[in-house]
């Protein structure tokens, strides 16, 4: 049984924007996918239609989708901009199915609803997740891009679990929000720990990586970190860096040089 990880697989991986690196073949995607459901990394997130696409081809080929947690957001293909990463739209009542089409899956285990400040149409939404998640094809509901006014304002009896926001060292007011969301009982899931890829490149360290990593998953408040990952190796020194333990006085000398 692999040991439980925070790590979770970003679905930047399966795209060509958002990084540094070139997207993966097939073949890789594949071999990174097999090899995070293999080291316990299961929740894996799609915010673009284009990843779920990809990930729905890569569990089938796999045949492994049960193993997998899929994380779902509302970002949809919309007429003539298919070629795009285009911004969220809001849920309506044909988007689950097409969203499980695209996963080629027929639940998805944490749907996420993009936060944004109308309060009645956001309820709106939440009441819709609410009735998916009643005819079995949606796990749990998480709000996304979360700040402390937004989960101020939730209902008490919302069907929210998790949020997920940005936590990183560009990002580190996301700690207010998180310890808010924990006293609230909700699984909280840090995003973009490299800010994004070519951080990495600007920082010029070999040590980057490992440190900006081991930053977020090392703090209590965080329950998943979502790492993507566009080559198998990577997953291995990955795992290790959250692994490693707390940051070192020398460590987070460097961390706050970077910050």
């Amino acid at each position: 049984m692999p040991n439980v990880t925070k790590l979770g697989l970003g679905g930047h991986s399966f795209i060509e924007e958002l990084g540094n690196d070139p997207m993966a073949s097939f073949e890789e995607q594949c071999a990174i996918v097999g090899a995070c459901l293999d080291s316990g990394i299961q929740l894996i997130d799609t915010t673009y239609y284009q990843e779920r696409v990809a990930l729905g081809k890569v569990l089938q080929a796999l045949s492994r989708r049960n193993e997998a947690e899929i994380m779902a957001w509302n970002f949809f293909n919309l007429p003539g901009q298919s070629d795009k990463l285009v911004g969220f739209s809001r849920y309506e009542p044909h988007h689950i199915d097409v969203m499980l089409q695209e996963l080629q899956t027929d639940r998805i285990d944490v749907l996420v609803i993009h936060t944004h400040d109308d309060e009645h149409r956001l309820r709106q939404e939440m009441d819709l997740a609410k009735r998916w998640m009643d005819h079995g094809k949606v796990g749990t509901i998480g709000l996304g891009m979360v700040e402390p006014s937004h989960l101020d304002r939730l209902p008490a009896d919302h069907p929210v679990t998790h949020v997920l926001a940005p936590y990183n060292i560009a990002h580190q007011r996301t700690q207010e929000t998180f310890v808010i969301a924990k006293e609230m009982g909700l699984t909280t899931v840090a995003l973009s720990p490299f800010v994004r890829g070519w951080k990495l490149d600007e920082i010029e360290s070999d040590q980057a990586a490992d440190l900006l990593l081991r930053w977020v998953t090392e703090q209590e408040i965080v329950d998943k970190v979502i790492v993507s990952m566009r080559k198998q190796e990577w997953i291995h020194s990955n795992l290790q860096a959250a692994r490693r333990g707390r940051l070192s006085d020398e460590e987070k000398r460097l961390i706050n040089e970077w910050a």
